[in-house]
C-alpha cells in the first residue's frame, strides 16, 4: 500500500553519486559488506537491487531497516528503504496518549464530580473529628472499659501516603512523558540512521571505506613491526 503523504515516518530515501565507470553490479559489488549479514536476503533485477531483514543482530549496519531497493540510473544511486522501528517509535506517543485518556475517562465515569465532591467533604469533616473527642459509652463505663487510646503520632507520615495513595486520581503526566520520550526517539532516529545509511554508502561507491580499512591495517602492521623490533632489541 502506498501512503506518499505519510510514509516517510517510516522510510528513508535519498541519492548518492556513482562513479561513471562503474556499472550496476559494480556499485551493488562496493556495498556488498553491508549485505553480508545474517538474515538478509536480496536479490538483483537489472539495475535494481532488493534486500529483506530478518531478526536483526545489533552488529548489522543496518539492522533498523526491513526492506528496501537499491536502483543504479544516470549516474546516482537511488535508496528506497523502510524501517519498522521508525513505525513503532511514532506511534508509541499515539498509545500511550490514547491509555493516558482512557484511564481518566473510566475514573470520571466511576467517580462523577458530583460523587468526588461529597467524598472530599466528607473526608474533612472526618479529618476533624478527633477520637479523643468521641465520648465513650456508658455501658463500657460501667462495665470497666478501659478508654481508648489516643493515635500515636503519624513521624513518618506513612498515614498521610497511604491516603493520598488512595484519593490519587489518574493523570496525562504520565502519558506524556512517556509520549516525549517516544517522540524524541523518533525524531532522533529519523535523522542520525538517515544520516548514517547515507555516510556509509557513499563512503563504499567512492572508495573511502576501502581507504580508511587500509591505513587502519597499515597502521596496526606498523605498530606491531615497532613492537617486535624493540622485543627484539632488548633480548
Amino acid at each position: 500500500m502506498k501512503l506518499p503523504f505519510i510514509d516517510w515516518i517510516w522510510r528513508v530515501r535519498g541519492t548518492v553519486p556513482v562513479d561513471p565507470s562503474d556499472s550496476a553490479s559494480d556499485a551493488f559489488g562496493k556495498l556488498d559488506d553491508l549485505l553480508k549479514e545474517k538474515n538478509t536476503t536480496y536479490s538483483m533485477s537489472g539495475d535494481t537491487l532488493s534486500f529483506a531483514k530478518g531478526p536483526q543482530h545489533p552488529q548489522d549496519k543496518m539492522s533498523i531497516f526491513d526492506r528496501g531497493s537499491w536502483t543504479v540510473a544516470n549516474g546516482v544511486l537511488r535508496y528506497d528503504m523502510t524501517s519498522r522501528a521508525l513505525l513503532a517509535c511514532f506511534l508509541a506517543p499515539l498509545f500511550f496518549l490514547t491509555v493516558g485518556h482512557i484511564g481518566v475517562a473510566v475514573d470520571t465515569w466511576r467517580n462523577p464530580p458530583e460523587l468526588a465532591k461529597a467524598k472530599e467533604e466528607a473526608a474533612k469533616k472526618r479529618s476533624k473529628v478527633k477520637p479523643e473527642d468521641v465520648p465513650m459509652n456508658t455501658i463500657d463505663k460501667i462495665l470497666g472499659a478501659p478508654e481508648p487510646e489516643k493515635p500515636k503520632a503519624d513521624k513518618g507520615g506513612k498515614k498521610g501516603e497511604e491516603i493520598g495513595k488512595r484519593n490519587r486520581k489518574p493523570s496525562m503526566t504520565t502519558a506524556y512523558v512517556f509520549m516525549s520520550i517516544f517522540f524524541a526517539l523518533w525524531v532522533l532516529g529519523r535523522i542520525l540512521e538517515h544520516w548514517l545509511i547515507h555516510t556509509r554508502i557513499r563512503k563504499r561507491l567512492s572508495g573511502e571505506y576501502q581507504l580508511s580499512e587500509q591505513s587502519f591495517g597499515a597502521d596496526i602492521r606498523s605498530a606491531s613491526t615497532g613492537s617486535l623490533e624493540v622485543g627484539h632489541a632488548g633480548a
